[in-house]
């Protein structure tokens, strides 16, 4: 019996059809709704808040502050957002995931104030199932000038 690449390629289609299938099938047995079964992953909501300022307590213009997700080590990190202040120099940053460790840099892009920074413990409470629940931490900054 001599296979073509015709022949081969439909084989292959074929398996892959039957395959896609009982996976699909395991896939919505999982899903089953009766004792502890669920399908999916823990998440939280999480807010981070604040304030930036300089010694003076006078609102810094074009002060960011940048959010890293870090891992469960706290040495390395998933993503960072960057926020920009308001005229009031507030910001807020929300997120939804499972990274519960955060680092929060506040900086002014000239360089006329230093650079500070903060690590964030999130401790996600009123949740149920796959949702943990929510946290909200205030984290204000006092830059210092270079």
């Amino acid at each position: 019996m001599v296979i073509t690449k015709k022949s081969r390629s439909r084989l292959l289609q074929l398996c892959n059809c039957l395959l896609s299938g009982v996976l699909v099938l395991l896939g919505f047995s999982s899903c089953t709704r009766e004792g502890s079964e669920e399908y999916g992953m823990p998440y939280a909501k999480y807010e981070i808040k604040g304030k930036v300022t300089n010694e003076q307590k006078e609102t810094i213009p074009k002060a960011q502050v940048i959010v890293k997700q870090l891992d469960s080590s706290g040495k390395s990190f998933y993503r960072a957002d960057t926020l920009n202040v308001n005229g009031s120099g507030e910001y807020q940053y929300l997120t939804e995931g499972f990274t519960e460790s955060y680092r929060v840099i506040a900086e002014e892009p000239s360089g006329v104030y230093k650079a500070d920074s903060t690590d964030v413990k999130m401790e996600p409470k009123g949740g149920s199932g796959w949702y943990v629940g929510s946290d909200s931490k205030e984290v204000d900054f006092e830059l210092k000038k270079n």
